[in-house]
């Protein structure tokens, strides 16, 4: 199974979403692959120490077709979690990937080989519509977009929507929306309470039940490191991932 986590607005959990997931995951003994097709590299400087120590990252795995995913792989400190690291240097590769008529496909017949060696891939996108969301999508078996609820966060849902339909019609056409994700939700306010209840009447069951409140503990956990269900393993906050987990599991079923 190959998620990637995508939206066109930066500051909606993206990254967040992607550490404290594969925590659940690799809590329930499933084993995780990460992939950072984020040139910001927030993913991979959570379970990496230098990202620039690195012999091998996404840049070269993307750019150099000799190289494997394996050698691209990083363990972490958390036995069942690996991950593809990237830096800043990913940015730099754009036109060069483009210049390969078969570019959009290159992440996915790199994770074809190592697919079966995990229970969950999970590729945390940048928060823009370009060239590695698009290889990201083609690489997917579905996606999970988080919204905050605000009026910007809603208006433009209609732009990833845009980008996964183009990716479907030729490129992957299996690919499914898992769902909407609220996410960072402060529901002692009017108007986010007023933006979460537009967001599920315009999505429908497309929304998942599992909301993330806006709280200090996800990114103290992120600060040091740590998925949620690790950093506080009897929190609220961690229950809340272990229940999406289960109901992510459900919808896939």
């Amino acid at each position: 199974m190959i998620l990637c986590v995508a939206a066109q607005k930066g500051g909606v959990g993206k990254t967040s979403l992607s550490v404290h997931l594969s925590g659940a995951f690799a809590e329930s003994n499933g084993r995780v692959l990460l992939c950072d097709v984020d040139p910001q590299h927030s993913l991979s400087s959570t379970f990496v120490d230098d990202v620039y120590s690195l012999e091998v990252t996404m840049k070269d795995l993307l750019c150099d077709p000799d190289i494997s995913p394996s050698k691209a792989i990083s363990s972490t400190k958390f036995a069942n979690i690996d991950i593809i690291p990237s830096n800043l240097e990913l940015g730099t590769i754009e036109i060069e990937l483009r210049e390969d008529p078969d570019w959009q496909y290159l992440l996915n017949d790199k994770l074809e080989a190592v697919k079966q060696d995990y229970g969950l891939i999970l590729i945390d996108c940048p928060p823009s519509l370009g060239t590695f969301t698009r290889l990201a999508l083609v690489a997917s078996d579905h996606v999970i977009i988080p919204l905050e609820c605000s009026s910007y966060a809603v208006k433009s849902t209609m732009f990833i929507l845009d980008e996964i339909e183009r990716a479907k019609k030729r490129a992957n056409p299996p690919l499914e929306i898992l769902g909407f994700l609220i996410n960072r939700i402060d529901a002692r306010r009017r108007l986010e309470q007023d933006y979460r209840d537009l967001i599920r009447e315009q999505f429908g069951d497309k929304v998942f039940k599992t909301e993330f409140k806006n709280s200090v503990k996800y990114a103290e956990a992120v600060t040091l490191g740590l998925p949620v269900t690790f950093y506080l393993p009897k929190s609220e906050q961690a229950e809340a991932y272990r229940e999406f987990l289960k109901e992510l599991q459900r919808k896939i079923a």
